[in-house]
């Protein structure tokens, strides 16, 4: 068959880039195919092989019906697409696809960065804010280590003030008699005449013109008591310290003194805390006294008890018990208080 030189290089030419498109389609038509099955084979994975290979058939069909129809118009016989043309291509198509994957990638991503840099910024401003807390509660414990060493020292301050103004209180009073016991109204209604003449004649004593010097007397500044209620006491206010000493002395040589068949007490006057500790005493004295142990109260409140020729002093009322229990033991133990 002869044909014109320029007429078969045309030819040539045309069925060879016909032929690279076609395979070019034909290509990224199988590609598809096997992309499409390889995605059904995940969700039906029995029939996976089967479709593939009838996918691969008709590929293939069509490319051999194909390459048939294009060596009808092929001059001779030339390869249509060189290893690199192939090797470029592939490399064109992967670059694609990893460029829409990235994309898409980047679209989904963005916002979960967003809001991971959002979570950052959140999470650094808090750990600022606990530093500063830290630090603030730091200075705080601080200041109050500090302000805890001032109170005790404060403290301490005041409970000595307190001690020294009760002291100058009970030195105030030191002049001071307690009568306790005589009936309401006895003193009528000249109460520094009555006392004067009246305890003298009470306790058998003899002052400077019959008649003890006072500067004030009164009933305990309370409510007035009920008719079967018990009465007020009177404090009675000494001119000089030693009557009054003589006083109590006389009172307490007197084992019973009575006003119109009434009992009467004497006490000196304190303050109400030196009266309060006094008061807690109370069940050890009534023991002594049982037992017929003498002892006295010295100021402020220390209980001397005199036994087997011995003084002991006793600053708390359960050292003091203790003391007696050890008495009521056949062997006497060592007493807790000290001895004189």
């Amino acid at each position: 068959m002869s044909r014109d030189t320029n007429g078969g290089v045309a030819v040539r030419s045309f069925a060879s880039h016909g032929s690279s498109l076609f395979l070019v389609f034909i290509s990224e038509k199988f590609i598809k195919g096997v992309l499409e099955l390889g995605a059904e084979s995940w969700r039906r994975p029995n029939t996976t092989q089967r479709k593939l290979t009838l996918t691969a058939k008709s590929a293939k069909s069509d490319e051999i019906e194909s390459v048939r129809d294009g060596q009808a118009n092929m001059v001779d016989k030339t390869p249509l697409l060189s290893r690199g043309e192939v090797d470029s291509l592939v490399e064109r198509i992967t670059a694609e696809v990893l460029k829409g994957m990235e994309a898409s990638f980047d679209k989904k991503i963005n916002p979960v960065l967003k809001k991971l840099a959002k979570c950052s910024s959140m999470v650094t401003a808090l750990d600022t804010w606990i530093s500063k807390a830290e630090s603030h509660f730091s200075d705080c414990e601080d200041a109050m280590t500090t302000h805890i060493a001032k109170f005790a020292k404060t403290e301490s301050k005041l409970e000595a003030a307190l001690e020294i103004i009760d002291d100058l209180e009970n030195r105030g009073r030191r002049c001071n008699i307690r009568i306790i016991g005589l009936p309401e109204g006895s003193e009528g209604s000249n109460p520094m005449s009555f006392f004067k003449t009246w305890l003298p004649e009470l306790l058998q004593l003899s002052f400077k013109g019959g008649a003890v010097k006072l500067d004030h007397c009164h009933r305990a500044l309370t409510g007035r008591p009920l008719p079967r209620q018990r009465p007020r006491a009177v404090i009675i206010w000494l001119h000089n310290f030693q009557d009054k000493v003589q006083i109590m002395q006389a009172a307490r040589k007197t084992q019973a003194l009575s006003y119109n068949d009434t009992q009467i007490m004497t006490s000196e006057d304190f303050s109400a805390a030196v009266i309060k500790k006094r008061q807690e005493f109370f069940s050890v004295k009534q023991q002594l006294k049982e037992r017929g142990i003498v002892f006295i109260m010295l100021y402020p409140a220390v209980l001397r008890i005199r036994h087997d020729g011995k003084e002991r002093f006793f600053k708390e009322p359960k050292d003091a018990a203790a003391f007696l229990e050890c008495l009521s033991q056949p062997e006497e133990l060592s007493s807790p208080a000290s001895d004189v």
